[in-house]
This record gives structure tokens, sequence and C-alpha cells, in this order.
């Protein structure tokens, strides 16, 4: 069985060459909880916690790291420039339910169809209502993948590793030890989907839509 991906959106990826990295630790620090749990220690200045939820800075710079590389850096509110405006920009909420699907694309030549799933389509209904559409894809097909810029030879490395990993990775074998601390976070079941007879190893459920249920 897998655990399928709701999609948030059908865009295309920015261009590598285009992206910017966010300076991450200027915010947020790495720390070791203890011997098996990795988490992040928040910023007291530029972090807001309010019962326990963590709001995220607002505000961002685009400068320079010590090697001259572009890169956006945490502003706080307070310091924003005031001829910017940005202090006083406000995005209210959506008014009413957005009932618009999230949808990938159509067309024939994109990695959605070409080389496209192997079975499918098949529906599952979510906890809250959504129904979202899927396909069984060859692991190396699936659309992520055709994005990665990888050559014939690793992608097929790749799905012989994959297909490896599905036949002797069993759900009923142990591979992390169990949390010391906190609960483990709990699965919608209806994400949980058994692949068609002769797709258990090597294929994964890609979520190429999702609707309001009816």
């Amino acid at each position: 069985m897998v655990s399928l991906r709701p999609i948030r959106n059908g865009t295309a990826a920015t261009a590598r060459e285009q992206r910017v990295p966010l300076a991450w630790n200027t915010f947020a620090t790495p720390i070791a909880l203890d011997d098996n749990t990795y988490g992040y220690k928040w910023s007291e200045e530029l972090v807001m916690k309010t019962n326990g939820l963590i709001t995220l800075p607002e505000y961002f710079r685009l400068d320079k790291d010590a090697a001259g590389k572009d890169r956006w850096t945490v502003v706080a509110g307070k310091d924003v420039p005031a001829e910017t405006g940005l202090s006083k920009v406000e995005f209210p909420q959506r008014r009413g339910l957005d009932r618009r699907p999230y949808e990938t694309p159509e067309e024939a030549a994109s990695v959605w169809k070409t080389p496209g799933p192997a079975a499918g389509p098949f529906a599952a209904k979510l906890g809250d209502g959504s129904v979202v559409t899927f396909y069984w894809y060859r692991f190396v097909d699936q659309p992520a993948l055709r994005h990665a810029d990888l050559t014939s030879d690793e992608r097929e490395a790749l799905q012989k590793r994959v297909e490896m990993l599905h036949r002797h990775w069993t759900k009923d074998r142990e591979y992390l030890p169990p949390p010391t601390v906190g609960t483990l976070a709990e699965l919608d079941p209806a994400v949980i989907v058994t692949p068609p007879k002769g797709l258990e190893f090597g294929y994964v459920p890609i979520v190429t839509r999702q609707a309001a249920g009816e």
C-alpha cells in the first residue's frame, strides 16, 4: 500500500537557474531534540508564537551572501522601509469557499501525459470531503522526476533501486525506532491505496486532480 499526496497547484516549477535560496538559518536553527529527533529552534525576534502555533516571517529582502550569490534574508516588520508601502498591504481571506478544483496540465506533450501513467484514473474521497483523482506511474516517469534532468542511465538505475526497495521494504517491518518524545502524525485512511495487480513494484500513485466532493 502507498500513500497519496494531494496536489496544491498544477503550475510548472521555476527554472533552477532562476531560483534564489531562502536564508533559513536567519530565523531557524537546526537542533537535535534527542538522539533520534531533529527539529528547529525559532528566532524569538523574527518568529511569532501564539498558543503553540508558529507564524513565520512576512518580509524578506534580496541580499548577497558571503560568496556573492543572491539570497532572501528576513526583515523584521519594524524595519521595512515606509516608502515601500509593504507594511500597509493586507491580504484578506477569500470570501466564501473556493470550490474550483486543483488540476494538472492536460496538454499531450506535458510530463503528465508523456510518457504518462501506467494505470488509472482512480478516485479516493478524503476526510475533508474532497475527491482526488490519481494514476499509477512508473516511478521514474512521474512528473517530478521528468523535471529532474536525469540521464537515461540515471533514470534506469533509480528505477532499479526503487523496485528493490518495494520488494524488500515491506510494511510489517520496523525501519526507524519509535519516537521518545511527542506523538506520531496520523494519515487520512483514504490516502493509503493498493497498487493494481502487476504494478506492485516500481510504481507510485500520483494525484492529478483534487475537487470538492458532492
